[in-house]
């Protein structure tokens, strides 16, 4: 009668403590920064530090997600990057229809979440999306509340690469480069995140309707 006793005490006991455990953390999935699969804090504040440098001449500002992994090593939020990775970097200010825009955008929304080096990780733009079968169409975009008008010509601070025609713009008849010369982000970057900011959260701007799991 004792042992059966003692036998249904550890048992309670041990129910007890496997109730008590916390719950495993849930694991972070491999592309949570992954910047071909969705914007991240390192190319929005990239991102932001053209889009200030330019402050009241541009509308928006953007990077591929395909020129950031060869920056080095992809700093994380709440991080401070080696923000001599941007030596190399210079940025440009470009004009562009705001109908090759939405195409650019397009490209860049196109297959998220899979990898996609078109990608564009932007500031100062938000983009509502809708999933069409396989891929993306964007419905509409906006700078502000103001929506993208196709037949107007819109002012970006961006990359060398994309303001040379590059990645999501490739083949973008109104694309103008206005810039003669680039500027070096490391030297913009430094002033902006001075003495040495740590990378922030990032803000999603591209926007999908919530599905119906949701």
């Amino acid at each position: 009668m004792l042992n059966h006793i003692k036998n249904a005490l550890l048992l309670i006991t041990g129910i007890v403590l496997l109730v008590s455990l916390p719950a495993p953390a849930s694991p972070t999935p491999d592309n949570a920064e992954d910047p071909l699969v969705r914007e991240t804090g390192w190319g929005q504040a990239c991102a932001r530090g053209m889009l200030k440098f330019y402050e009241g001449k541009v509308d928006i500002a953007m990077i591929s997600g395909g020129e950031l992994p060869a920056l080095g090593p992809m700093p994380k939020v709440g991080e401070v990057p080696d923000w001599e990775n941007l030596k190399d970097l210079d940025f440009v200010l470009i004009k562009i229809s705001g109908a090759d825009l939405l195409t650019a955008l397009e490209r860049s929304a196109k297959y998220m979440p899979r990898k996609n080096a078109n990608l564009l990780h932007i500031q100062g733009l938000t983009v509502f999306c809708e999933k069409a079968e396989k891929t993306n169409m964007v419905k509409s975009a906006t700078i502000g509340a103001k929506p993208i008008v196709p037949s107007e010509t819109y002012r970006i601070a961006t990359t060398k690469f994309l303001g040379e025609g590059g990645g999501a713009l490739v083949g973008l008849k109104s694309l103008e480069l206005v810039t003669k010369e680039p500027h070096s982000l490391i030297r913009q970057i430094r002033f902006l995140f001075f003495p040495r900011g740590k990378i922030s959260a990032p803000k999603p701007s591209y926007i999908f309707p919530p599905t119906k799991d949701a």
